[in-house]
């Protein structure tokens, strides 16, 4: 994963450069009310015997990917993977792209790949996963491994397996609107984070954001210990459904699957995580996004997101193919269900996702008539966190 924020605030610049994020967040797409759906518990437990999603595939997937080598941007792992990835989802009757970006001082390849459905008019759901590695074992409790690149097993690896058994599955799905699989490069290589995601999601037309239904992201999800957190910030009503689909599946404490077992505890979205991750760049432009995460890796460890993040440990031992599974069939229960669909972002809007966000006034524009409380409100808000943020800072560096 990356040099986003701490789980649980622990650095106060990290507190700080959230609190902001989230401060100014808002102020690009409108308010997201809850959605019905589906009415009852019936659709969703109706379709859970159709699942087909493979744990023990997917998991020779993280194997494959890992005895490639570190897989960071221009390295000929990350070419041989490219290439692998091309040639098996075109022979499976996906659009496959490439783009090229420069930046930071290095060239990074985003893979884009399209299964287009019937009369869908261009409507898609985005799953992502950053196929990159890590450079640095930065947090290795050896101080000689920390030039070395990281395995990435499960910090990259992990999504991308989940992704690509997908990919076997959606051809099959009829659906009503398109899948796209978006592997991004440049997520985590030094102090560099969610490089190739910013890259992609600066270059979206009007279009496309409008016909963007949601943006689906998946980061470390292969621990074997696996604890899915309500990770900030995100879409409401994504997360809504996607509780709701882990119920039915038995991923719930002090909750029944459709068989009437309890269920497990895995997603715990009652415990709130805030991480800046790829999904932040959609998020801020007003597109239905969420980030399904394990922000724990191995022990608690401060200031970390576990003791086998950025480290050499991040092996395909540590990944199971049990978590992947269950990954999977979350994601392919919404996707069979239309979880990712119909997503609702504005509280004065009764028509689904298709809005793109008014560009904030410049500089020189003044709001007339008094403005919207709401946004000088949030204004406001921001001005008393950018101001107690930088009073933290001072302190920092005083202490």
């Amino acid at each position: 994963m990356h040099q986003r924020n701490r789980p649980r605030f622990q650095r106060k610049r990290a507190t700080v450069l959230f609190v902001l994020a989230l401060a100014l967040a808002p102020l690009s797409g409108a308010e997201e009310p809850a959605v019905a759906w589906p009415t009852d518990s019936d659709p969703l437990c109706e379709r859970v015997d159709e699942l087909l999603f493979n744990g023990s595939q997917a998991n020779a997937t993280v194997q494959w990917q890992v005895s490639l080598g570190p897989r960071v941007p221009e390295s000929n792992a990350s070419l041989a993977f490219r290439e692998h990835v091309n040639a098996t989802l075109s022979q499976a009757g996906w659009q496959v792209q490439q783009t090229v970006h420069e930046r930071h001082g290095m060239n990074l390849t985003n893979i884009e790949a399209r299964w287009t459905a019937p009369g869908s008019q261009g409507r898609q759901v985005v799953l992502a996963a950053h196929y990159d590695s890590r450079n640095i074992a930065d947090k290795d409790l050896n101080e000689t491994n920390r030039s070395l690149p990281v395995p990435g097993a499960n910090d990259g690896a992990s999504g991308v397996a989940v992704l690509l058994e997908l990919a076997t599955i959606v051809p099959g799905l009829n659906l009503s609107y398109d899948v796209v699989l978006f592997l991004n490069d440049a997520e985590d290589q030094n102090q560099n984070f969610t490089v190739g995601a910013e890259a992609w999601a600066e270059n979206l037309s009007t279009e496309e954001i409008a016909n963007t239904e949601a943006f689906v992201l998946l980061d470390m999800v292969g621990d074997a210990h696996l604890q899915l957190r309500n990770i900030n910030p995100g879409n409401e009503t994504l997360k809504e459904r996607t509780v709701r689909l882990a119920e039915a599946l038995g991923l719930v404490a002090d909750t029944n699957d459709c068989n009437g077992a309890a269920g497990l505890d895995i997603v715990q979205y009652d415990i709130e995580v805030g991480v800046l991750d790829d999904h932040y760049h959609t998020h801020v432009r007003n597109i239905p996004s969420i980030d399904i995460m394990d922000p724990e890796y191995g022990e608690p460890t401060p200031y970390s997101f576990g003791s086998l993040w950025h480290t050499m440990e991040d092996t395909p031992d540590k990944v199971s193919a049990t978590s992947l599974e269950q990954v999977g069939r979350l994601v392919e229960l919404g996707l069979r269900t239309g979880a990712f669909v119909g997503i609702v972002t504005s509280e004065d809007s009764t028509e689904p996702h298709q809005e793109e966000p008014s560009p904030p006034p410049s500089d020189e524009e003044e709001v007339e008539g008094g403005g919207n409380p709401r946004m000088a409100m949030a204004g406001l808000a921001t001005l008393i966190i950018v101001s107690f943020g930088l009073l933290l800072l001072e302190t920092s560096r005083k202490g």
